[in-house]
């Protein structure tokens, strides 16, 4: 990876993180606010979560 596409993560990763903070948000309203796709959305958070660095604690079925 270089070191232009580890800032682009890093500065993502921060966006997200920044979001959780504030408060629950469902994955498609991150997405929204983030000008990610949902499965973009949810691709960034399992990352984050197998960094250690959130807790995924809520799954809800759709139907």
């Amino acid at each position: 990876m270089t070191t232009a596409e580890n800032g682009w993560w890093s500065e993502l990763d921060d966006q997200v993180l920044t979001c959780l903070r504030e408060g629950p948000i469902s994955t498609g309203d991150l997405a929204r606010r983030l000008n990610l796709s949902p499965a973009g959305a949810t691709s960034v958070l399992l990352m984050l979560a197998a960094e250690g660095k959130i807790r995924v604690t809520s799954v809800e079925l759709v139907c």
